[in-house]
């Protein structure tokens, strides 16, 4: 008998598939592919649940982040009122402190000018009794009115002094 070489070939298939079955090699190919099916299923489920604990994560974490835009605006707004409130009672502050200022300096020159006044009558003072002194000394001839006019002096100067004493002694009290 003479075999084909197709014909071997075909038994040779055949033979290869009743081994294969008898080995049960397709259950074992089958139970492999279910097992990395069942793999890729869990797989999937665990992706599943992560991603929708993720975005739960994801819009606590938006919500949190909207709310402190929000307080951050509010403090920024705080702040800007608040600074406009200091900068508005700095202002009155550097109006009232200028106006103190302005009050003090303006009862200074009032006292400066009453004290060049009462130095002005003083040396006017001065000057009347010197003027007077040389006039009346110019006229006055003989020792006799000399005389007279030196005590007349002398006593206009010791009630002079007295007043002086007076307003001292007044002044102390």
């Amino acid at each position: 008998m003479h075999f084909d070489e197709t014909f071997l070939v075909f038994m040779s298939l055949i033979i290869f598939l009743v081994i294969v079955v008898y080995l049960r090699i397709p259950s074992i190919l089958l139970s492999f592919l279910d097992a990395h099916a069942d793999k890729i299923r869990d797989d999937i489920f665990e992706a599943r649940r992560l991603r929708e604990k993720s975005e739960n994560i994801l819009m606590q974490y938006k919500e949190k982040h909207s709310k402190v835009e929000e307080e951050t605006r509010e403090i920024i707004l705080a702040a800007k009122h608040r600074a406009k409130i200091l900068a508005e009672e700095g202002c009155q502050n550097i109006e009232q402190i200028s106006a103190l200022y302005l009050k003090d300096l303006e009862q200074k020159i009032h006292y400066m000018k009453l004290e060049a006044k009462r130095l002005l009558y003083a040396k006017i003072a001065d000057f009347s009794v010197e003027i007077v002194r040389e006039i009346i000394s110019q006229k006055m001839n003989d020792d006799v009115n000399s005389s007279i006019f030196e005590k007349t002096i002398s006593s206009i100067q010791s009630c002079h002094q007295m007043d002086k004493n007076t307003t001292e002694t007044l002044g102390s009290q």
